[in-house]
């Protein structure tokens, strides 16, 4: 019981700092038009990366081969991957969208999951 308990804690960090990502991500065109220069430095970034590692590697318990944790291992790798090409190519940036927005999905599904 405390297992499912560490997970579900583990998996609403997740979906939120996911959440609190693509807000950060769609905020930050009219803060910077705003003079809000600091929301922009990629220490948050590299903070959104951090916190989702923890948070899947954790509600995973390190196991890779379930198929809720090999969705959002692969889900975490995109999301990373897209957020390191972003300014590469503008697709990165709907890409990071889409990662985050299926971070949040799996880590809905693990709790619902992990409570029956």
């Amino acid at each position: 019981m405390i297992q499912t308990k560490q997970i579900n804690w583990a998996d609403k960090l997740g979906a939120f700092s996911a959440f609190l990502c693509i807000l950060h991500c769609l905020a930050v065109p009219a803060l910077l038009a705003m003079g809000v220069g600091f929301i922009s430095n990629p220490i948050i970034a590299y903070l959104f990366i951090a916190v989702a590692f923890i948070s899947i590697y954790k509600a995973t318990n390190g196991r890779f081969l379930k198929p809720i944790s090999i969705f959002l291992w692969v889900s975490f790798i995109g999301f990373v991957t897209s957020m390191l090409l972003e300014d590469q190519a503008e697709v990165f940036e709907y890409t990071m969208f889409l990662f985050s927005g299926l971070i949040i999905l799996g880590h809905l599904y693990n709790i619902k999951y992990c409570s029956k």
